[in-house]
């Protein structure tokens, strides 16, 4: 009997709506989002080079300095997303950030083909860690910049984190706001890509709660029709 109301217990709190995703499978799909953003990032970045780029400085932005030592924020958005395996959020707020990590990429990919930018970058020399991990980023051709990926995609995770663990959210948004910030000092980005990138992780996020409502209801009802189920089995069992 008390193997049978475990199992009860454990069927419950995987078919609930609200309930975790499994690490195992936040794990395969973190790997996934790194597998696809290898796979589609570096083409339409190598398809930029030789056309018309455009500059976007704004009056007196030339004047931000590089800075190296702001490299050890920028490196930090490479390992963001392994913070969602351990927050572990339910099963709507992991959908909600796998089309929002969906909607950024095509967004900003059409903004790289139909608005290709250029960052000239300062000349570099390799003295440090910091310098080091920069050489490794510079050696990317510097276009697809407007909007910033780090930068969006970094408020996304802080989106996902502060719904599933708030104490967390808020230890991690001066992070995301020192990488944002970070990715001007290195020279990787203009301040409008830093707006567009937190601006368009913003509308993917809320736009991904308005496509998802309707599939989450369904599961909503499916889930709780199994929740009663177990519910049922696990009192029947104790009888």
């Amino acid at each position: 009997m008390t193997r049978l109301r475990a199992a009860a217990a454990r069927l419950e709190r995987a078919l609930a709506p609200g309930g975790p995703v499994q690490r195992g499978r936040l794990f395969l799909l973190v790997l996934a989002g790194y597998a696809v953003f290898a796979v589609t990032y570096a083409p339409i970045n190598h398809w930029s080079i030789g056309r018309p780029a455009h500059a976007l400085y704004l009056p007196g932005e030339e004047r931000v300095p590089f800075l190296p030592a702001f490299e050890s924020l920028y490196v930090l958005t490479y390992v963001l997303p392994w913070v969602l395996v351990a927050v572990r959020p339910d099963f709507r707020v992991c959908a909600r950030a796998c089309l929002s990590f969906v909607l950024v990429l095509v967004v900003a990919y059409a903004s790289y083909a139909l608005f290709p930018v250029y960052l000239e970058r300062p000349t570099l020399h390799v003295d440090s860690v910091a310098t080091w991990l920069l050489a490794l980023e510079y050696r990317d051709p510097s276009y697809n910049h407007f909007p910033s990926l780090h930068v969006a995609l970094s408020w996304i995770v802080y989106l996902v984190t502060r719904g599933a663990a708030p104490r967390l959210g808020r230890v991690l948004l001066p992070v995301v706001l020192g990488i944002s910030i970070s990715t001007l000092f290195v020279k990787q980005h203009y301040v409008v890509d830093v707006v567009y990138g937190t601006l368009l992780a913003a509308v993917a996020w809320s736009l991904a709660a308005r496509l998802l409502a309707p599939r989450v209801e369904s599961r909503h009802a499916h889930g709780a029709c199994a929740a009663a189920g177990a519910a049922t089995l696990r009192e029947a069992s104790s009888s």
